[in-house]
């Protein structure tokens, strides 16, 4: 039996377990109480992680375990089974179908996007992530590192704990790996610029905010359709404006 015969075997049970799980949301959406649906949730998704991974398709397998974490957490009642939780597993859902029905023998060992593994970070943290304790967090990102020291200075006046980068693969590394509260990230920005970074993080809960030496109207729109807060010229971050773009 070939790749592609192996291939179309995965993709047709694969798509059965994730009939099963928007069946079994829907049951659960109706009677929170009952755990059951989650236990077959739990192991249709279990099913398809493991399918993906001897097929080696990393991105179905990264977004199905980060599924898996999230309904293992709903399980042992670490996390509430509400309507934010649901919605975050029918996007799941959704994904998962698209990136399993567009499978082919180029998608055996690819790595998965950052915009994926941002949406992953986003359902295993869960749709009511617990509040951090401490100082606010924050990471400027900006090749120039004058203006990473006047960002760095100008957030630390306002009460964050900040890191700077040159780049912003380092950034959205982070972000996957712990809790941030915010992102200023230059629309110039070498290796991943600030537009592709705010994308990468428009499924997770950290305010992005871009930074240009000469913010447009059209920088405006694309900073607003790639999910940042807002764009703002370099060296302007106040208190008042950080406070009106988190709320």
């Amino acid at each position: 039996m070939d790749l592609i015969e192996f291939l179309s075997e995965f993709q047709l049970e694969a798509g059965e377990k994730l009939d099963l799980i928007a069946s079994q949301l829907l049951r659960l959406e109706r009677d929170t109480s009952d755990l059951q649906p989650v236990r077959e949730m739990f192991l249709a998704a279990h099913t398809i992680k493991g399918g993906a991974a001897m097929m080696r398709l990393t991105e179905v397998e990264a977004l199905a375990h980060a599924v898996e974490d999230l309904l293992s957490a709903i399980r042992d009642q670490q996390q509430p089974m509400d309507a934010a939780a649901a919605d975050l597993l029918f996007q799941a859902i959704d994904r998962l179908r698209a990136l399993i029905a567009d499978a082919s023998a180029a998608s055996v060992g690819a790595e998965p996007d950052a915009d994926l593994l941002a949406f992953a970070a986003g359902l295993r943290a869960g749709a009511t992530a617990p509040a951090p304790s401490g100082p606010r967090r924050a990471i400027v990102v900006d090749d120039s590192p004058t203006v990473r020291a006047l960002h760095k200075m100008l957030l630390e006046d306002a009460g964050y704990s900040v890191d700077v980068y040159a780049d912003g693969h380092t950034a959205v590394t982070r972000a996957m790996a712990e809790r941030l509260d915010l992102v200023v990230a230059s629309v110039q920005s070498e290796a991943l610029g600030g537009f592709e970074l705010a994308s990468a993080l428009r499924h997770t809960d950290i305010a992005v905010v871009l930074t240009s030496t000469d913010p447009t109207a059209d920088m405006s729109r694309r900073a607003t359709a790639a999910g940042a807060k807002a764009l703002v010229r370099k060296g302007s971050l106040r208190d008042s404006d950080l406070q009106s773009v988190l709320g």
